[in-house]
């Protein structure tokens, strides 16, 4: 199996605050991610996952460890990583056709293969007629399916999201998982997608890592043995209601550890 991204014995210590003891969020762990995969990385709050994906992205170091991609170390950010974040990270001075089209301007892609390829993502995400739009005229749905267009935009050889649909109301949420998924399972991108619920994590996954309570560690690997192209319906299938039912029990006592309870 060929591994795209590798994260080998990659932890993360923060200093203390006004002198206080360092924080240890993000205990030894080792992620293997193959070619074309689709992995969730699911824990509570607070658990260590968003900085896990900081440092693959390379916004953030870690203090022990490295990450590889296509076997070269990640040193800090680069085109090859796409990122989407919870919160709505567009440039509010660019309508969605130059958010689209940013990081294509930025390697100085000519301008008539820039156009070409930022119609082809406005149509791939539903983004048709809005393409004049500031981003403050925009939902948050349709916020972040332009962010999702921008990082896709970029041919990355990995997508990185940390928790994009966190900020969405259930429905919208729900048909942004359909979407995102119905575009793996035509491009197979290589993915590593962020969530602490559960559903998305199994609805999404061809694998689901579970992250323990801080500090964060890998405490279990699930594979999603679940047909493609999947839809909203497997939610209430048998073996989705299985794979839920193990992955509750996986997170509970780490969950309620986070929360203090």
């Amino acid at each position: 199996m060929t591994h795209k991204l590798l994260v080998e014995g990659v932890s993360r210590t923060f200093p203390g605050v006004r002198g206080g003891a360092p924080v240890l969020a993000l205990t030894t762990t080792d992620i293997a991610v193959a070619e074309n995969d689709f992995i969730t990385v699911l824990g509570p709050s607070g658990c260590g996952k968003s900085t896990l994906l900081r440092i693959v992205a390379g916004l953030d170091r870690p203090t022990t460890g490295r990450v590889l991609l296509d076997g070269r170390p990640v040193t800090g950010p680069g085109p090859e990583r796409g990122m989407v974040f919870q919160s709505y990270t567009l440039f509010p001075w660019l309508t969605v056709a130059e958010n689209i089209a940013y990081g294509l301007t930025e390697r100085g892609v000519p301008a008539a293969a820039a156009r070409e390829t930022v119609a082809h993502y406005v149509d791939r995400m539903g983004l048709r007629g809005f393409e004049r739009h500031w981003p403050k005229q925009l939902s948050g749905g349709m916020q972040q399916r332009t962010a999702i267009a921008r990082a896709l935009a970029n041919d990355p050889a990995i997508l990185l999201l940390d928790e994009p649909f966190g900020a969405l109301d259930n429905q919208t949420r729900a048909l942004m998982q359909e979407l995102l998924l119905g575009i793996w399972e035509r491009d197979r991108k290589t993915v590593l997608f962020v969530t602490h619920d559960i559903e998305e994590a199994i609805f999404l996954a061809s694998r689901v890592l579970v992250m323990s309570a801080r500090p964060g560690r890998i405490k279990a690997e699930l594979p999603v043995e679940l047909d493609h192209p999947r839809s909203y319906r497997v939610k209430t299938t048998p073996a989705f209601t299985e794979l839920k039912a193990r992955l509750t029990e996986e997170i509970r006592a780490d969950a309620m550890l986070a929360a203090d309870v």
